[in-house]
């Protein structure tokens, strides 16, 4: 990072970073500093491990192809911060998606998927692996 717009694009990745992870755990109808604090650290670090995982196979990739030696750190970062932004929109695309089937559900006064599996008298099994 040797010029000033190299720097200002690498700040802008990072916040788009931060961007992308922004989420709540709770409700459209009950948000608030905590939840939204909480949930953004909470999507950051379920996908943490693979964007780390698949930063070093991108740095491994470029290596390779590059002759063996490592691109600067900020570079690192900055494909860090592309594969976490590419994560956090399909994370809070599915997040979305599956708080909105709940709510949708509790609309209409049915349970959850996950609790259709057992009648409420019936004592759960575990499945059999016959081949």
């Amino acid at each position: 990072m040797k010029t000033l717009r190299e720097k200002i694009t690498f700040v802008l990745t990072g916040l788009a970073y931060l961007a992308f992870h922004l989420g709540t755990n709770s409700t459209v109808d009950n948000i608030s500093l905590g939840s939204v604090v909480s949930g953004t650290v909470q999507q950051l670090l379920t996908t943490a491990p693979y964007c780390i995982g698949f930063t070093i196979v991108a740095v491994a990739l470029i290596r390779y192809f590059t002759g063996g030696k490592w691109p600067p750190w900020d570079r690192v970062a900055r494909i860090f911060f592309t594969i976490g932004i590419i994560f956090g929109f399909y994370f809070n695309l599915y997040n979305t998606g599956y708080r909105a089937e709940q709510e949708r559900l509790n609309r209409e006064g049915k349970k959850p998927v996950s609790e259709l599996r057992f009648s409420p008298g019936e004592t759960p099994r575990p499945p059999s692996y016959w081949a």
